[in-house]
């Protein structure tokens, strides 16, 4: 039997699922696309991490986020079939809104294939866009829109899983799972009795989405109300990592990557290697005992 294939559009704030009617033809080739895309997303990776925002994943890791919620209108299809939505209409690209197509696994019938969407997909007639037809390029004359090269997630009931954050939050809504700190929080750290900030502008500058999620983690831990500035530095020189002090404060330095560096030694992401004595940068906080 035929799978559907759907589109996730977001429409006046909310999202709405709108089904995409193939030709038989079509059909058959979107299906073994789709089934080819889900061998290769899924080979090798054999560890499903859950997400908090602490991980980079490894060669063999699925990170997992596990919110029924959000996943609803993707899951709802396997039990309303195509009949209970309106058909896709990208005659106006603008009101279209489309997030995201997503079909059902042929492999596993409660697994659900999901490519994010880009408006740069949309192939709009109105364009001049070329298609090569007979050894000749002809001009386009209907709306259509390309697919994607790979899946960017798989739904499983409540968890979905996939492997880049970034690409998956341009279909949903999932930044609560990611844990930043806010302007607020920042700006309390900056002002934390152990430090000096030598550049407030470079430090401002250095503000991007890895050295908040940084600066969350250590606030988070309770590392500085449980160590003073002398402890800090003693357990940096121990690794062979100079924190440098000015008046009985941890300098926070204008080099963005040397900042970073002092920000991840803080959040326990900095060790040193056994025989090459080499500091080094983790990107995980798993624990191996």
């Amino acid at each position: 039997m035929p799978r559907s294939f759907f589109a996730l559009c977001r429409i006046n704030d909310q999202n709405v699922v709108r089904r995409i009617p193939l030709q038989a033809g079509v059909q058959a080739e979107i299906e073994q696309l789709f089934d080819h895309q889900e061998a290769a997303f899924l080979d090798g990776k054999d560890n499903d991490q859950p997400f908090d925002g602490n991980w980079t994943p490894d060669d063999n890791d699925l990170l997992v986020i596990d919110d029924q919620p959000l996943l609803q209108p993707f899951n709802e299809t396997l039990q309303n079939g195509p009949a209970a939505y309106d058909r896709l209409d990208v005659t106006n690209y603008d009101q279209a809104g489309i997030k995201a197509v997503f079909m059902k696994s042929n492999a596993d019938q409660n697994r659900i294939l999901v490519q994010r969407f880009q408006s740069s997909q949309y192939l709009a007639k109105g364009r001049f866009t070329l298609r090569y037809d007979n050894n000749q390029f002809a001009k386009l004359t209907e709306h259509g829109f390309s697919l994607d090269t790979k899946l960017t997630a798989v739904i499983e009931g409540s968890a979905v899983k996939f492997v880049s954050f970034a690409n998956l939050r341009k279909i949903m809504t999932i930044q609560e799972h990611f844990v930043a700190a806010t302007e607020a929080e920042v700006q309390t750290f900056a002002a934390h009795g152990h430090f000096h900030v030598e550049n407030a502008a470079l430090f401002d500058a250095a503000m991007d989405e890895r050295s908040r999620k940084l600066i969350k983690g250590v606030l988070s831990s309770g590392v500085l109300e449980q160590n003073d500035v002398v402890t800090i530095r003693t357990r940096a020189a121990d690794i062979g990592l100079v924190i440098a002090e000015q008046n009985g404060c941890l300098i926070l330095p204008g080099d963005k990557k040397r900042l970073k560096v002092i920000l991840n030694f803080l959040e326990e992401g900095v060790f040193k290697g056994v025989f090459s004595n080499a500091l080094f940068e983790t990107n995980s906080k798993r624990t191996v005992a």
